[in-house]
């Protein structure tokens, strides 16, 4: 009798417990996944963001003083979300006490257990990635929103022989150097380019000698003109019922707009970059990409831009220069420094032309876009230069678009961060 009389009792008990659980699992399991995205990504986005920022502002700052830069890449975040609960049923029916009802407690913990992938760059990968010069066909991200003077003034080292202050990329220059009449031709041509009088373009151009002899025409069958296109070929008349093989090649145009061409910025333009006036298209070319022909001195000019490239550890030696050094580090002989004219240490700032500029002081800014710690000292980017963010923003295309394509080598160090 006792027995059937405890056994009802217990069945209701516990079904409203299971209830609880259940409704308490679905409740917590049915938005865990979309709020996981939404509280989540975003913050791991702006903390890999802010942390590539700073690994590229310190290894600027190394280079300044003659220190190896390192980089420790992150190609993978792997979370993993988990939720555990747990809940007791108290009753809940019969005998409560009035004004007071209790079904039960339960609780929920929800955990974020990310795991991070460093891999350190080293061995091939980062001596392709860094002293490869960049090839000409980066000037077309101008055409997407990048700034043109930052872009001629990292990448180049001299348009034309008229030179960047290529000194400035090495890590101990001897003399100073002075970059001034191109940097006067450079922003001449961002105000061009602010204005739509300018525009760079891709074209193509064939060769005017055969890569091959004369051949007849019935010879050349269908398969031979789409292999030749694969390779960059094409075929064309030479006399008749022959034809030859030229090569086409894909390059790269300054395009001057008609109500621009006399313009007397584009005149000033020819005449320090020894360019032929009043041209509608000029050749862009890579001096490393330039088959060797002689350049005969021709004195109306050239119709061609020739484009001396830096690598990007060359770039990043010289916004090196941008970094205002503290006076102790300087006499103690920790940071190097050139002798200018007056015999006093010159100062390497002005050839990044106010496009980036690194400050330096013993406590950490209270203020900074990014902000690095260094023997002893905070170097910051101050929060409203907007000019070397943009540069900082365009380094980090450049050094992407520089990666291998290989397969990484060298050690991969894996931390599980779990709680």
């Amino acid at each position: 009798m006792d027995d059937r009389s405890r056994r009802p009792t217990l069945r209701r008990r516990s079904f409203p417990q299971l209830v609880v659980l259940l409704a308490a699992w679905a409740c917590a399991s049915g938005c865990l996944g979309p709020k996981a995205v939404r509280y989540t990504r975003l913050r791991y986005n702006e903390v890999v963001r802010a942390t590539n920022d700073e690994q590229l502002l310190i290894n600027i700052v190394r280079l300044r003083y003659a220190d190896s830069p390192i980089f420790i890449d992150l190609p993978n975040i792997t979370s993993q979300f988990e939720i555990s609960g747990q809940g007791n049923y108290l009753g809940g029916y019969g005998n409560q006490t009035p004004g007071r009802a209790s079904l039960g407690y339960g609780g929920l913990s929800m955990r974020d257990t990310p795991t991070l992938s460093y891999h350190p760059r080293e061995g091939r990968e980062i001596a392709k990635s860094m002293l490869t010069p960049l090839s000409a066909d980066l000037f077309i991200v101008v055409n997407a929103g990048a700034n043109l003077e930052q872009l001629l003034l990292l990448a180049i080292n001299d348009i034309n022989d008229v030179p960047n202050a290529p000194g400035a990329t090495t890590l101990l220059p001897l003399v100073p150097e002075d970059n001034s009449l191109y940097l006067r031709c450079i922003r001449l041509l961002a105000a061009l380019r602010a204005r739509d009088a300018t525009e760079l373009a891709f074209g193509t151009e064939e060769e005017t000698e055969g890569s091959s002899e004369p051949i007849p025409k019935t010879l050349v069958q269908g398969r031979d003109l789409l292999n030749a296109a694969k390779d960059g070929y094409v075929y064309r008349p030479r006399g008749e019922g022959q034809v030859t093989l030229l090569k086409r090649e894909k390059e790269l145009y300054l395009r001057v707009r008609d109500p621009y061409v006399d313009s007397p910025e584009m005149e000033e333009v020819a005449r320090i970059f020894k360019l032929i006036p009043h041209l509608g298209r000029y050749r862009i070319k890579s001096e490393l990409s330039e088959e060797a022909k002689p350049r005969l001195p021709n004195p109306l000019g050239s119709d061609t831009v020739y484009l001396n490239l830096r690598s990007v550890l060359q770039i990043m030696t010289f916004l090196s220069k941008g970094v205002c050094v503290p006076e102790e580090h300087v006499l103690s002989g920790i940071a190097p420094s050139t002798p200018g004219p007056d015999g006093r240490p010159y100062d390497w700032t002005r050839v990044t032309g106010g496009n980036f500029l690194v400050h330096a002081q013993k406590h950490r800014p209270r203020a900074a876009e990014v902000a690095v710690e260094y023997r002893g000292y905070w170097y910051y980017i101050a929060p409203d230069d907007v000019k070397s963010r943009a540069v900082l923003a365009i380094l980090e295309v450049m050094f992407t678009l520089q990666e291998s394509d290989g397969k990484n080598v060298g050690p991969m160090l894996t931390l599980p961060l779990g709680g």
